[in-house]
């Protein structure tokens, strides 16, 4: 199951230090989902939040990209983790003023969405040189298991943590600061820097900031994988950005109630982290997609349900089941496309892939408005079986998606 944690201390080291990183983007979205919706008390201001950081991920990911093909990587990400620790501290002490206000949130959601375009794929198209061809796979399918596991797990962290009267969400952003000196001092004991190749610094940016797209859309077997994870973000990750509008308004849980909803997503997509790295060198990874694809979407309908019926013990089960297959999607989502990607081309191919994970506060935007106009039980169920129809479409009708190669050659 860690392998290549075992065999690899580079690769040790850099996932120590992204795993503090990656923990806590996810609660600072949920801190500012929370100060968003008391500060307004709408839906769809979570949705504005969420945008704000999603529209600059859209826009600079084909650069982001680029620079992680052209840059030292090191170097780069320490500058964009430098960029992120002012903008948490910055936030923490307009709390602590007294002085917070909702254009602030937005202002900060922008700057990290630009930051973000660029510091996911530097860190993706890194790991090839940590680690072995052999453990290749399995340090793929552990730090995106970390990674999703944190998507899932920090939100839950963050709800309980705003629960405590002495720390509130003033201290998720105080405890960022606090985790980005970790994620420097990791940065800095890693002695291989990251450096590009010398063809891709001399190619010219203009014509890299297209090679990567035209890539995606020639390539039999990434371009299915893309569209997999575009409506994956789009329809399967947007219940997470509009959760306080359900513990706070459908089930009138208060933030302990919050806290407990993403706990149990945590705990499922835990499960599902574990699980899919114990099983990282199977063959029938692409069967395994379809199949916790469909899943994930029946469970969101589930939740639903649930929500339509006030019954907040079966939005619990519900949430575990999400957690655990959306955490198993993502995952095995991100190592095909790893290992059907030539290594030339990582940093622009994680660079699109990072452009489809902007979808997901599009996707919450959409959710908050429909939340607001439709109700939550009806945006959950459409999205559940829209989503779970549109695997089952993919899965079996799709001719490259049958042509994915499921291990590194």
């Amino acid at each position: 199951m860690f392998g290549a944690l075992a065999d690899n201390p580079h690769y040790r080291t850099f996932y120590l230090g992204n795993q503090a990183n990656t923990l806590m983007w996810p609660m600072q979205l949920v801190a500012n989902g929370y100060l968003a919706y008391t500060l307004t008390d709408s839906a769809t201001a979570l949705g504005v939040v969420s945008l704000a950081s999603a529209l600059p991920q859209l826009l600079f990911s084909p650069l982001g990209g680029v620079l992680a093909d052209r840059l030292e990587k090191r170097k780069l990400l320490l500058t964009l983790q430098g960029i992120n620790c002012i903008c948490s501290l910055a936030i923490g002490i307009l709390l602590v003023l007294n002085v917070i206000q909702f254009w602030h949130l937005v202002m900060v959601s922008i700057i990290q969405g630009v930051t973000f375009s660029a510091m996911m794929p530097t860190r993706q198209s890194w790991i090839p040189s940590l680690v072995s061809r052999e453990h290749l796979a399995n340090a793929i399918a552990l730090n995106n298991a970390g990674q999703n596991a944190a998507r899932v797990i920090g939100p839950s962290l963050a709800g309980l943590l705003i629960a405590i009267p002495w720390f509130t969400v003033n201290g998720i952003y105080f405890l960022r600061v606090i985790a980005f000196t970790w994620v420097l001092y990791t940065l800095m004991k890693i002695p291989i820097p990251g450096t590009p190749i010398q063809q891709e610094r001399r190619t010219p940016l203009s014509r890299q900031l297209f090679t990567g797209l035209n890539y995606i859309w020639g390539h039999a077997t990434l371009m299915p994988l893309f569209t997999f994870a575009l409506v994956m973000m789009l329809l399967g990750q947007s219940y997470q950005q509009v959760m306080p509008a359900f513990a706070l308004g459908i089930f009138d849980a208060g933030s302990e109630g919050l806290g407990l909803m993403l706990t149990v997503v945590g705990i499922g997509a835990l499960t599902g982290s574990l699980t899919m790295a114990y099983i990282s060198r199977r063959p029938d990874k692409a069967r395994i997609q379809a199949f916790t694809g469909t899943a994930l979407g029946i469970a969101l309908a589930l939740f639903g349900l649930s929500s339509a019926l006030h019954l907040f013990t079966l939005a619990l089960v519900a949430l575990f089941v999400v957690g655990l297959c959306l955490d198993f999607d993502s995952t095995i989502n991100n190592t095909l496309i790893m290992i059907n990607a030539e290594p030339a081309y990582y940093g622009r191919v994680m660079s699109v892939y990072m452009m489809t994970f902007s979808l997901a506060p599009l996707g919450a935007f959409l959710a908050g408005w429909s939340i607001d106009h439709v109700g939550g039980a009806a945006t959950m169920l459409t999205a559940g079986l829209t989503l779970s129809i549109f695997v089952v479409c993919m899965a079996t009708l799709h001719p490259g998606y049958k042509k994915i190669r499921n291990s590194p050659t």
